[in-house]
């Protein structure tokens, strides 16, 4: 068997250091630390990988001769999942993996076959520490949410949040705000998330770098900028600098950096020119986000792109990956029906499901409440506070959360133009547009237009 370079044909395989998995109803989770990926394995697949990290290394040439394990262990090793040890010496485990443990059928990759069963935790969960800030960026969410700013738990609190989430196999946290750096205890907090084995990601939308941040952003896999498109194309050198001074630091300390661009009629139409300046001050990870409602009612409706201009944006972003092959362009899974044209086994392979809300993401607010999504916050969309329940109680038995992670069977869902849409089972629309919540998108620039 090749792999790279290289024939496999003697020594062992492990799992990766950086590889975490998670047993669940299907198979199991592999998620990567390095990448942040995550990908789902049938029951046959996560056996394997449970082997390897129970006993360190298994016999490549064991391993050949068993048909379901052969089938898939070249990919493993190219997605960084498995890595292949030439020698095995010191006190390394070499053994193969004995007939009882695999099933005679082939492993694959296998997508979630039930509609009703929900992961045994949410992958990632959205921390917004604060809702202060001291920008006032006009395309805020959280304004049009109106928290009350005053509710925070302390340094202490946020850490037992923390262990709650680290306990109950949490891969990754996804710190946000408002503005996380007017906390004065950031620093503590994303420490001890990382000590707790979280992968710790941080949105700011800070330009200029604090000689305080650097003990916070050490135990930060990645830090996303939020980019004001109209302040970067209107006052490019000044606001270039800034960025290009953020990128250096962020590459000088292996972090990985990124930036986010709100999907607003300007940036579309400024796209060219926002991503030639990132691209000079070294953003080469660009997310681009769609536009959501905001406080101001009159600016939304001025700057909402329209089904043409999200056309056009598709057209673009496809235009754009050829050109820039060493960008990685994402999007938000409120804009998952730019994908639509993909073949749905496909997308489900590829972890592609649109609206993650309740299922593979939660959101915790900075009293400790827990919400489907961090746009879908207030009264109405609590699930629990975790200060005074019992996690695993939220998250089986929230009524809130299962109407969101199951939406698509919900008859005002199923009976709309996003249910009978072939994309329904990887797209659904996004539930902050959806008139009532669980119903159809109503600016899907797939669809006919539908007043909002």
């Amino acid at each position: 068997m090749r792999h790279g370079n290289f024939m496999l044909k003697e020594g062992a395989v492990r799992l990766s250091d950086d590889v975490r998995i998670r047993e669940e109803y299907f198979g199991g989770i592999v998620f990567h630390r390095s990448t942040g990926d995550t990908l789902e394995v049938d029951h046959e697949a996560y056996k394997l990988l449970a082997w390897l990290r129970k006993t360190g290394a298994a016999d490549i040439r064991a391993l050949l001769h068993q048909k379901q394990v052969r089938a898939i262990l070249p990919v493993l090793l190219t997605m960084n999942i498995i890595e292949h040890l030439p020698m095995i010496t010191g006190a390394s485990v070499c053994l193969a993996i004995p007939d009882h443990v695999m099933r005679k059928k082939d492993i694959t990759f296998a997508p979630r076959d039930s509609a009703h069963i929900n992961l045994s935790t949410p992958e990632t969960v959205h921390l917004a520490v604060t809702y202060r800030c001291d920008e006032t960026c006009p395309d805020c969410y959280v304004r049009r949410q109106k928290p009350p700013a005053d509710q925070e738990l302390n340094t202490v609190e946020m850490c037992n949040i923390i262990d709650i989430l680290a306990d109950n196999g949490v891969f990754q946290l996804a710190v946000g705000g408002g503005e996380p750096f007017v906390r004065t205890d950031i620093s503590d907090i994303i420490r001890h998330a990382a000590g707790r084995g979280l992968v710790v990601h941080l949105s700011t939308g800070q330009y200029v770098l604090k000689p305080q941040w650097e003990d916070t952003l050490k135990h930060v896999k990645s830090l996303h900028i939020g980019i004001r498109s109209e302040e970067l194309i209107n006052d490019a050198e000044h606001t270039s600098e800034k960025l290009r001074v953020l990128a250096e630091y962020a590459a000088n300390a292996g972090i990985g950096i990124g930036a986010n661009i709100i999907m607003t009629r300007f940036s579309i139409r400024n796209m060219d020119k926002l991503v030639e300046l990132l691209l000079k001050c070294g953003y080469k990870r660009l997310i681009f986000l769609r536009y959501k409602p905001t406080a101001d009612r009159g600016r939304w409706n001025n700057e909402n792109p329209d089904a043409e201009e999200l056309k056009l944006f598709k057209n673009w972003l496809t235009h754009t990956k050829h050109q820039y092959p060493q960008l990685m362009l994402r999007v938000d899974c409120a804009s998952a029906f730019l994908m639509k044209d993909t073949n749905p086994l496909t997308a489900l392979r590829a972890g592609i499901r649109g609206c993650a809300a309740g299922e593979q993401i939660i959101s915790v607010a900075p009293d400790g409440s827990v919400y489907p999504c961090s746009q879908l916050v207030g009264h109405v969309h609590s699930a629990g506070n975790l200060t005074s329940d019992s996690f695993m109680t939220i998250w089986q038995e929230s009524h809130v959360l299962n109407e969101y992670r199951h939406f698509r069977q919900n008859t005002s869902f199923a009976d709309s133009v996003c249910g009978q849409c072939d994309a329904n089972s990887f797209c659904g629309g996004c539930r902050v547009f959806a008139k009532d919540i669980l119903g159809s998108e109503p600016f899907c620039p797939m669809a006919p237009r539908v007043p909002y």
